[in-house]
């Protein structure tokens, strides 16, 4: 009975694929290919091919300057613009005198929301669904995405030690203390995007990862009404979350190159 109804869906699939070499072949009929001007259009290319100078960029220089050149500018424009906000906002609580628990809240939303903008200018190459062509252009993955991390890197760092030497001398809080208040949450937010980043659905939607920032940002910011988190003894506990946080952070980067490598991102991001 089982080899019957196999038997029947073969002759089923060989009259489909007969019916289907039939129908291309009566198309084909109807539009002639004119010999000559094939002839014609496949000479011109050999002569354009033969005049293509392809030219091997190896300068590490060149590149960076190049992927500076060429990168969209959309995600880094709206980065830029936050790294703005926040020194914005810090120069508005200073003039206002905002006391030292307000302040701690909205830097706290403000740093994690650096975080998660930096996650997503490393994924915009995903949610543009384009990595394949990015693999065959000017730059290829594993270049934009080492450009997008260090460029954001260094945005980050630069901000946000602005921010923690100004917040420790202006409302005399001991500089340790104010700078594992403010890059905790800045390194959790960013674990959870980019976490949210590795995964496939992460990938093919931007709202997810920007969400998952969001509630992060928020989340941080309400512990901040939790006094006893801000205590000289909870100080230990925030020193090995700042650790341990950089240390998945360095993995998730590690496994976002070698799915990278392993052209993971590029066979899920197809639709």
């Amino acid at each position: 009975m089982e080899d019957n109804i196999s038997g029947g869906r073969q002759n089923r699939k060989r009259e489909t694929i007969d019916f289907l070499r039939d129908a291309f072949a009566d198309t084909d009929i109807l539009f002639p290919i004119d010999e000559e001007k094939k002839t014609d259009a496949l000479m011109t290319l050999q002569k354009e091919i033969t005049h293509k100078k392809t030219a091997f960029v190896n300068d590490k220089g060149k590149i960076w300057k190049n992927q500076l050149r060429y990168a969209d500018r959309t995600t880094l424009i709206l980065h830029i613009a936050g790294c703005i906000l926040m020194l914005f906002t810090l120069k508005l609580m200073n003039i206002q005198n905002i006391d030292r628990g307000m302040m701690l809240t909205i830097a706290t939303v403000l740093s994690g929301m650096l975080g998660s903008l930096s996650i997503l200018a490393v994924g915009k190459s995903c949610f543009a669904k384009l990595s394949e062509l990015s693999e065959s252009c000017f730059f290829n993955v594993r270049q934009l995405a080492a450009f997008d991390l260090v460029l954001s890197g260094v945005m980050n760092l630069a901000v946000l030690t602005v921010c923690i030497l100004f917040m420790c001398f202006r409302w005399q809080i001991n500089l340790i203390r104010i700078g594992l208040y403010i890059l905790v949450p800045f390194v959790f937010t960013q674990c959870t995007c980019l976490g949210v980043l590795l995964t496939e659905r992460g990938r093919r939607n931007m709202w997810l990862n920007t969400a998952a920032g969001i509630f992060l940002s928020v989340s941080c910011a309400v512990s901040t009404s939790i006094s006893s988190l801000y205590t000289r003894a909870a100080l230990i506990f925030w020193g090995i979350g700042f650790v341990l946080g950089t240390v998945i952070l360095i993995l998730q980067i590690k496994t976002l190159f070698t799915e990278i490598n392993k052209g993971e991102i590029l066979c899920t991001n197809w639709n």
